[in-house]
């Protein structure tokens, strides 16, 4: 089977399926593997659209060598249409910068955020799959994207508090009946063995005490090409396709695309729709 093929049997409705990509701490690899992520799916000639949602370190512009001259700030003071601050990336990637204002949004009043909605409620039709970089935590503003995608993708690195702050995010996501999968990626990792590994820690965890369970995305080894990519601020999948990353990273594209999502209940609200329908999740127990 192509990936093109499993891509289209991955698409449930009319909508593009979104995915959250997040982390219970920070500095665990998200940005990267978002940015990564997204242009893989691009050369699959679908039409993707990265939105950069980290309010404190985003940094999807830096990583794809662009600067935004708008980002929704500047739509929700009515400078721009939201489809006038959409901007290009590699592999006919879309980028829309919306960092800056998320804490915005969750503030703004309703004749703002209907004129986002309906705004993106006409650009989302031109694309296949939506990924949001997420910032990392628990924020109102981080949950309120985690909990209203489609599938949900976690990273953890083996750092106790990453294992343990991941754990919190997953809990808050079954405490909140959330039927988006929950698809963990061991990042940093010495081995493949050494990934799958953690993951059971992980699982093991979440049948223990939340009596419910997450799904294996992948493994990412630590690899000084991949590291010395950031720094550079050019995205691997670009610079480096035949990297050993990136070989892993369509590995778990795959498992992504190929994971089968039967209750999708967020399937006819779009992206923003559903960040304002989540605003006010329970942390729980």
């Amino acid at each position: 089977m192509n990936n093109n093929s499993i891509f289209k049997k991955s698409l449930i409705g009319n909508g593009p399926e979104i995915y959250a990509v997040t982390s219970g701490k920070g500095g665990v690899g998200k940005t990267s593997l978002s940015v990564n992520l997204s242009i893989l799916a691009s050369q699959l000639n679908k039409k993707v659209l990265l939105v950069d949602a980290d309010i404190h370190l985003g940094n999807v512009d830096l990583l794809l060598g662009i600067q935004p001259k708008y980002t929704i700030a500047d739509v929700l003071s009515d400078k721009v249409e939201l489809k006038d601050i959409i901007e290009k990336g590699p592999a006919n990637l879309d980028i829309l910068p919306a960092a800056s204002a998320v804490d915005n949004l969750l503030a703004s009043e309703d004749k703002a955020l209907n004129k986002i909605r309906n705004s993106f409620s006409q650009i989302e039709k031109e694309y296949d799959m939506i990924f949001i970089d997420t910032a990392a935590g628990i924020h109102n503003t981080v949950m309120s994207f985690v909990l209203g995608a489609d599938k949900i993708i976690l990273v953890v690195t083996p750092d106790p508090s990453s294992i343990a702050d991941g754990y919190g995010m997953i809990k808050i996501i079954k405490n909140n009946k959330i039927e988006a999968p929950v698809i963990m990626i061991s990042n940093s990792v010495e081995s493949d063995e050494s990934g799958w590994s953690l993951f059971k820690k992980m699982n093991l965890m979440v049948q223990r005490f939340l009596s419910s369970e997450i799904v294996w995305g992948g493994s990412l080894l630590k690899d000084e090409e991949y590291a010395s990519a950031v720094r550079k601020r050019s995205p691997l999948a670009i610079d480096s396709p035949q990297s050993s990353s990136i070989s892993h990273m369509k590995v778990i594209l795959r498992h992504i695309l190929e994971l089968k999502t039967d209750s999708l209940t967020n399937k006819n609200s779009n992206l923003f729709d559903r960040f304002m329908q989540n605003r006010h999740f329970e942390i729980g127990a």
